[in-house]
C-alpha cells in the first residue's frame, strides 16, 4: 500500500480563520432562523473568466462592478444554467447582510460541493483554496471560519473563483450557507448521509463470499500473498490462522523477527465492479496497519487507470490519525510518476472496538466508500475497467522504531468477505 494524507493538514487548517477545511458531513439546507443560518443558494452574480484575468482585475473586490453579470443559483452545475461546455475559470459573487446580533459569534461559510476547486474571498480578502484536478471537492463539503472578516449589520461580499478541470463545473451541491451553528461543521470526518444502507438496497446480490469455515485458508479462494520480507518484518503463513469462523492475521515476534500476515485472491478471484465488503475487528496496538484493498496486476504498465487498473484501499487503519478513524485511497501508475487521490478519512465512534463493516461500491462511473453501511466518500475519477483481486493484510512499518509502542502479539480479525454484483432485471 502507498499513502498520502491530508488529515494532518486539514486538522491544522481547521484551527485558523484563513483556512478552508474538508467536511464530509452534509448538513441541512436551513434558511435564516433560530439556528443562526443564512441560505446562500440563490442569486449569485456569475461570469466566466476564460482568460483568467479576474484575479488581476480584482473581481473579488467589493468595489468591482458586476452589474452586467448573469444571475445563477448554487445547487446546479453552470452547464445547466446557460454555460454549456464551459471549462476553466469562472467567478461567483454575492452580497449578504450579516445580522448585528451575530457579533461576537463564530461564523462559518459552508459549501456542499464545488466542482472542481475554488478560491474563497470575503470582503476582498483571500481566505483559502480547496480542491484540484485529482482532488475535486465536488462531493466533499468544505467550510471556512470567517468571523473576523465580517461587518455586522452591513453588507458583506462573498466571492469565489471556481476552476473546473473537466466535465461539469460550479457550486454543484447544497447546502451553501453562512451559519453560527457549530453542528454544521463539527463532524469533520462524518458520513455524507445520516442513514446506513445495504448492498441489497443498492440493487446488488451476493456473487462470492468466504466466511472462513474450517481450520485452514481455502486454497480455492485465497493464498498467502508475497511471503518474505515486507517493511521491518516478514510475511509468513504462520501469521495466517483460520479458526472458529474467522480469519486472523497476526503480527508477532519469532526468533527476533516480526512475522505478519497477508492474503490475496490473485490466482483465485479476479473481477471488476460490484460491492466489496468485509466485517472485521481492528488491531489493538500502535504500529501494524490492517487493510482491505483491491489491486491490479497491470498497475505498473501504464498511466491510464482505466486500462491498467488501480489500487483501491477500501480501508486502512493508522492509529496515529485517530482511534476511530480509517482512511481510503486510490493509487495508479506505480513508479516514479505514480498518481494518488487525496487520502479520505472517515470517523465513526467505536471503530476501535468490536466488529464493523468496510465496503466499496465500484461501478464504471464511480467509487463509493462505506463504513457500517454509511456512505462517506464518492469519487468519479481514476476508474479502473479491468479485473482486479482482493487483499487482506496486517502490514508492519518500515522500521522497528515505528513499532516501539506495539504490543505483540496483535491481530486483525476478519469475520467474512463478500462480493456482490448488480441484480439482473
Amino acid at each position: 500500500m502507498n499513502r498520502i494524507t491530508i488529515l494532518g493538514f486539514v486538522t491544522i487548517l481547521a484551527l485558523f480563520t484563513s483556512s478552508c477545511s474538508l467536511n464530509s458531513s452534509q448538513g441541512d439546507n436551513n434558511s435564516s432562523g433560530e439556528k443562526g443560518t443564512i441560505d446562500l443558494s440563490e442569486n449569485w452574480s456569475f461570469s466566466p473568466d476564460r482568460d483568467n484575468r479576474g484575479g488581476a482585475e480584482k473581481w473579488h473586490s467589493p468595489g468591482f462592478d458586476d452589474s452586467e453579470w448573469d444571475i445563477i443559483n448554487a445547487g446546479d452545475r453552470w452547464e445547466d444554467q446557460g454555460y454549456p461546455g464551459l471549462d476553466g475559470f469562472a467567478w461567483y459573487r454575492k452580497s449578504v447582510e450579516i445580522p448585528a446580533d451575530w457579533k461576537g459569534k463564530d461564523i462559518w461559510v459552508k459549501f456542499g460541493g464545488i466542482d472542481d476547486s475554488y478560491k474563497l474571498f470575503v470582503n476582498g480578502i483571500s481566505i483559502c483554496h480547496s480542491g484540484g484536478e485529482f482532488s475535486s471537492v465536488e462531493r466533499i463539503p468544505t467550510f471556512a471560519k470567517i468571523s473576523g472578516l465580517l461587518k455586522h449589520g452591513k453588507e458583506n461580499l462573498i466571492a469565489l473563483q471556481v476552476c473546473n478541470e473537466r466535465g461539469s463545473g460550479g457550486l454543484r451541491r447544497l447546502p451553501v450557507i453562512l451559519t453560527t451553528d457549530a453542528n454544521e461543521v463539527a463532524n469533520l470526518l462524518g458520513p455524507m448521509e445520516k442513514t446506513p444502507t445495504t448492498p441489497e438496497e443498492l440493487g446488488y446480490e451476493l456473487f462470492w463470499e468466504d466466511e472462513f469455515e474450517g481450520n485452514s485458508l481455502d486454497p480455492e479462494k485465497w493464498e498467502v500473498r508475497q511471503p518474505g520480507p515486507r517493511g521491518a518484518g516478514f510475511i509468513d503463513s504462520r501469521a495466517v490462522i483460520v479458526k472458529d469462523g474467522i480469519l486472523e492475521l497476526k503480527t508477532f515476534i519469532k526468533n527476533d523477527s516480526v512475522l505478519t500476515g497477508m492474503v490475496g485472491t490473485e490466482n483465485c478471484l479476479m473481477t471488476k465492479y460490484g460491492y466489496f465488503e468485509c466485517r472485521a475487528e481492528l488491531n489493538k496496538s500502535w504500529g501494524p496497519v490492517p487493510a482491505f484493498w483491491i489491486q491490479s496486476t497491470e498497475i505498473r504498465e501504464g498511466e491510464d487507470p482505466g486500462k491498467y487498473g488501480v489500487e483501491i484501499d477500501i480501508f486502512e487503519y493508522f492509529k496515529r490519525w485517530g482511534m476511530d478513524v480509517v482512511s481510503h485511497n486510490i493509487h495508479w501508475n506505480y513508479g516514479p510518476n505514480m498518481h494518488s487521490s487525496p487520502s479520505m478519512e472517515s470517523k465513526l465512534e467505536g471503530l476501535d472496538e468490536g466488529f464493523h463493516t468496510y465496503a466499496l461500491e465500484w461501478t464504471p462511473e464511480k467509487y463509493v466508500f462505506f463504513v457500517d453501511g454509511y456512505r462517506y466518500y464518492e469519487i468519479d475519477y481514476a476508474i479502473s475497467h479491468i479485473d482486479e483481486y482482493i487483499i487482506l493484510s496486517l502490514l508492519v512499518p518500515g522500521t522497528m522504531e515505528e513499532m516501539k509502542d506495539t504490543v505483540f502479539p496483535d491481530s486483525f480479525i476478519i469475520d467474512y468477505v463478500k462480493v456482490y454484483k448488480k441484480r439482473q432485471e
